[in-house]
Parts: structure tokens; sequence; C-alpha cells
């Protein structure tokens, strides 16, 4: 069936019959369907072609639909999100979750078609164009185990991390997030240069 609204849809559900089945029911409708069985993996979905609606399980291992709910509001407004769960009864959105709107599992389909559609109907403007970045982050001075650190927040997942600094200047370097594995290029806003009679001074970096 041809997709009248040309409608992307993006399901996260750790439970693979679940992704199944609504994936062959809202291809069937002619609707364009990606699946993730996890946050981290719909982050990644996500990164690739922003999704229209995205529709998403709660409760899931690893990063769960509250935490996914939360980035995806704060790093990608545009899109309009659905919860879903069977923890939750009731078509108010619970409590605290950045959803526009939800759907309690086994319920029936003929309302989460309406959510959908509603949502795609009522989308008002797209994904403004993103130009990629490097993170300025602080040398941290002083660690337990006597290294310099960094800490950093994923630029995909936003969740922080620490990363050892062999040396210190202020070239942009590149990591992967220890959670999502998501690249990360950052660079020291606060590097330590030595002095010529062999004490440090600080000097502040600031980027272009």
């Amino acid at each position: 069936m041809a997709n009248p609204f040309k409608l992307d849809l993006l399901i996260v559900d750790d439970e693979e019959s679940t992704r199944v089945l609504l994936f062959q029911i809202f291809q069937a409708r002619g609707i364009n369907v990606r699946c993730a069985a996890d946050g981290f993996e719909a982050l990644y979905r996500i990164q690739e072609a922003a999704p229209d609606v995205l529709l998403s399980d709660l409760n899931m291992p690893g990063m769960t639909g509250f935490e996914l709910l939360s980035v995806v509001r704060r790093l990608y407004p545009q899109i309009h999100v659905i919860a879903t769960s069977g923890a939750y009864s009731g078509v108010a959105v619970p409590t605290g979750i950045a959803a526009d709107g939800f759907h309690e599992k086994a319920t029936g389909m003929a309302r989460l078609f309406g959510l959908i559609f509603a949502a795609y109907e009522d989308k008002s403007h797209s994904m403004a164009s993103r130009t990629a970045t490097p993170l300025w982050v602080d040398l941290e001075q002083s660690h337990p185990l006597g290294e310099r650190h960094v800490l950093i927040n994923c630029n995909r997942c936003l969740r922080p991390f620490r990363e050892s600094v062999t040396e210190v200047h202020s070239r942009i370097r590149e990591t992967a997030c220890v959670y999502c594995r998501a690249s990360v290029s950052y660079a020291l806003a606060f590097a330590v240069k030595p002095r010529d009679d062999g004490r440090s001074e600080n000097s502040h970096l600031c980027g272009a």
C-alpha cells in the first residue's frame, strides 16, 4: 500500500515478537517503518535519519524508554513521541515522561493508528540542519589514580564518561562513548602548558 503521508516511523521495543508484529502491521498500511531493540540503537537510527514519529516502549534493558525519550526531547524536539507500556493504564501520558501521547499495550490498534497519523498531521516543522562541532572540556588536574582525565557527555546518549588524557594539547581528539559507542569529537578547553623554567602555567583555550 502506498504511503499517502510519506510518514516515517521508528519503533523501539526490546521484545522481538512485538517489533516484528508492529513492523508488519504498519508496513501493510504503507508506512515507512524502522525498528530498534533498545534506546542506544534507537539513537543510532535517529542519527541516520530522524523519523516523523517515535513509538517507544518504556521498560527496556540498557537505555530505558524513560531515558531515551528524555534525550530525544532535548536533542530532537521536532520528533513527535508516543510512549507505550503495559505497566501504565489509561490514555494520558504518565507523569514525568517526555512524550506527546501514550498507548497502553494490548488495548487494540485503532487508537494507536489515530495517535500516529494525528502526530504526523500536526507536525509543523522539520529537522533543522546541524553542524557537528567538538565538545570543549576541562582537564581534571587530580584523580585518585594519579592520571589526568576529562569528563565527557556523549552527544548521542548524553551520558557522562571519563577519558584518560596522556598528552595535553588543544587539537581535536576522537573517542567512543563507553555506553553507546558513538564517536565523540572533543578538545581541551583548559590546557596545562609547561613553562621554560620547568614549572607549569594554566592557559585557557577557546574553541573557534
